[in-house]
């Protein structure tokens, strides 16, 4: 049994609620009790985001756990339906239903020709895995689920994937990522993979002609996509100087887009006069430790920006499980930097001991006894912040800026301190 000083490890029925609950016009009814249901909803305001679905619940009672009783989730299914008149219904279990071994998707075979709206049967419970598993597969069922097959392309359009509302500052990279894109290469998104997005939005998906996946959860859906609707996709995220670069050139080649080159000329000259300023009055930087922990990409991704800046990665902890396959893929010169699916205890045990001079992770772990003299939040469990304004990101040209600002005012506070 693990302890938890603050929040245990989401299951991946909360990565499914998190990926649904920021779709418009998306109807969730979950069979389990109301309290579970109003913690998940209400757990949203960790992650400083929104609910956009329509979530119901049908409660339970003792017949429905004793004796594998389903019809208050058929009447619950059926009155949403009369009510609402929604496209598609997405069938729940809650851990309770789970674990008894409650059969979502015969329910929803069994009253297909009773209600008007499409029912997809959800089987992430809350055993299978945690968030990182419930997101991949709910993306991955939306890809094949609901977007239509399209022909026809909108040309200079493209969907990005992977950007949730689990991601710690998912508004102002999402911006960055489309200011990017418009700037470089004058195209326009098409559909969010999933917030703040809407039904019909991931109806037409299939309009776009390539996918950007921000998120390795994201890869299966965009593997979907490219064999139903022929759109082909490029996974990656824009973090620091050389990334960002690497990213817009690699996009480029690949689908033979021409580059702005006045755009990526100003943006160039704007990050390198930063770098420069920075790295000369933060010469104490060289070579000191910094230890990184969130999810896959983040962690990923910043190592590479932290070394740009002079900083020496000590440790990457990803906090959730990934597969072999996603391990090996790990560049080589970080394999022996990395750990995954580290609990609270694991994680404290660590940083108690090591003396780092900045320490990037989420809410929680920033909360857990440690020896850094700089903090900086990058992933969720949040407690504290409040992200409201969109264009604070950290991937791209402006996150390379907006991350040396805020670095060098937690040197500032730590000097004046």
């Amino acid at each position: 049994m693990e302890l938890y000083k603050y929040f245990p490890k989401p299951s991946d029925r909360m990565g499914t609620i998190w990926t649904l609950s920021s779709i418009k016009d998306a109807y969730i009814v979950e069979f389990g009790p109301a309290g579970t249901t109003h913690f998940a909803i209400e757990g949203m305001m960790q992650l400083n985001a929104e609910s956009k679905c329509s979530v119901f619940t049908t409660d339970m009672d003792e017949a429905d756990v004793s004796f594998g009783k389903t019809e208050r989730l058929e009447k619950a299914i059926i009155e949403v339906d009369q009510n609402h008149n929604p496209k598609y219904i997405f069938v729940m279990a809650s851990s309770i239903s789970a674990i008894i071994g409650t059969d979502i998707e015969s329910v929803c075979y069994d009253l297909e020709e009773k209600v008007n709206a499409k029912l997809i049967p959800i089987t992430t419970g809350g055993y299978n895995g945690d968030y990182s598993l419930g997101i991949e597969k709910t993306i991955t069922m939306l890809c094949k689920e609901i977007v239509k097959k399209k022909d026809i392309k909108k040309e200079k359009t493209y969907n990005i994937i992977g950007n949730n509302i689990d991601m710690y500052n998912f508004l102002s990279d999402v911006e960055e990522v489309k200011a990017i894109m418009k700037g470089a290469f004058n195209m326009d998104a098409n559909t969010t993979f999933t917030a703040y997005t809407s039904m019909d939005e991931i109806e037409n998906a299939g309009d776009a002609e390539i996918n950007i996946v921000l998120r390795n959860e994201g890869i299966k859906g965009a593997k979907v996509l490219e064999k139903s609707n022929s759109i082909p996709y490029y996974y990656g995220r824009p973090y620091g100087f050389k990334g960002t670069m690497n990213w817009i050139n690699d996009i480029s080649e690949r689908y033979n887009l021409a580059v702005n080159e006045k755009y990526i000329k100003e943006k160039v000259s704007a990050v390198r006069k930063s770098i420069m300023g920075y790295k000369m009055m933060t010469r104490e930087l060289s070579n000191k430790k910094a230890v990184i922990v969130g999810d896959l990409d983040i962690v990923m991704g910043l190592a590479s920006f932290i070394e740009e800046i002079g900083l020496k990665v000590e440790k990457m902890i990803v906090k959730h499980s990934v597969s072999k396959n996603v391990q090996e893929r790990v560049e080589e010169k970080y394999k022996e930097k990395v750990e995954f699916d580290l609990n609270e205890m694991e994680i404290e045990k660590y940083l108690k001991d090591e003396e780092i001079y900045l320490l990037l992770g989420d809410g929680a772990t920033l909360k857990l006894q440690n020896k850094s003299k700089l903090q900086f939040q990058i992933s969720n469990p949040n407690f504290l912040k409040h992200n409201i304004y969109p264009y604070t990101p950290l991937v791209g040209f402006n996150g390379v800026l907006y991350l040396l600002q805020c670095l060098h005012e937690l040197q500032k506070a730590k000097v004046a301190g």
